[in-house]
């Protein structure tokens, strides 16, 4: 359960924020109410670790490292992420990401990692016994350098524990047009906000 705070911000300087962006009709999403919440404990660390893994230089591209999101959050049965994720990552990519990206059709290198860490995030209790070995092999035959799969990794790890998060806190889209307006807003401005909201 999550105090009304969550919707309505605890600071003036939030308030603020969800006031004018409600009113402009583009409501600021769960993921950034959480982290107005505890900027200290979360919302810093957490929308610094987002920025740096799907936003940072990186080997991937913007699309490829938000179709690893959906999969994993995909995983993970979570919808919010999903619903978000894979909206960005078919804005980026130019196709829409469902499950047929096993298909190939993002190209052989990202369809190796998306198999990697869909493996390791299904079974993550078996990552000794050997899950994820024959992807880790094929990625490897795709030509994915272990930098590149340890960038695919780090995505892994921070949509593991916003998964979580979300599905803990019950996160929603208020209606799917909502959802298709914030992932436009993230594909272009990432994972950032307003640092007087995260005091």
């Amino acid at each position: 359960m999550r105090l009304p705070t969550y919707a309505t911000g605890r600071r003036f300087g939030q308030r603020v924020l969800l006031s004018v962006t409600g009113a402009l009709g583009a409501q600021l999403d769960d993921v950034g109410k959480v982290a107005m919440r505890r900027p200290d404990f979360f919302g810093r660390p957490f929308l610094a670790l987002a920025q740096l893994a799907l936003r940072g230089r990186s080997t991937w591209s913007v699309g490829e490292r938000e179709l690893f999101a959906a999969v994993v959050s995909a995983a993970n049965a979570c919808s919010f992420c999903v619903g978000t994720h894979g909206a960005i990552a078919g804005l980026a990519l130019g196709q829409v990401v469902d499950d047929g990206w096993r298909d190939g059709r993002f190209g052989p290198r990202a369809t190796a990692a998306a198999h990697f860490v869909d493996a390791l995030t299904r079974s993550p209790d078996d990552v000794g016994a050997g899950v994820g070995t024959e992807e880790l092999a094929a990625a490897r035959g795709a030509g994915v350098e272990d930098a590149a799969l340890a960038e695919a990794l780090y995505i892994a790890f921070t949509f593991d524990t916003i998964n979580r998060v979300a599905d803990a806190l019950a996160f929603s889209h208020p209606s799917d047009r909502e959802r298709r307006r914030g992932a436009r807003f993230l594909r272009l401005n990432g994972y950032r906000l307003p640092g007087f909201v995260l005091r």
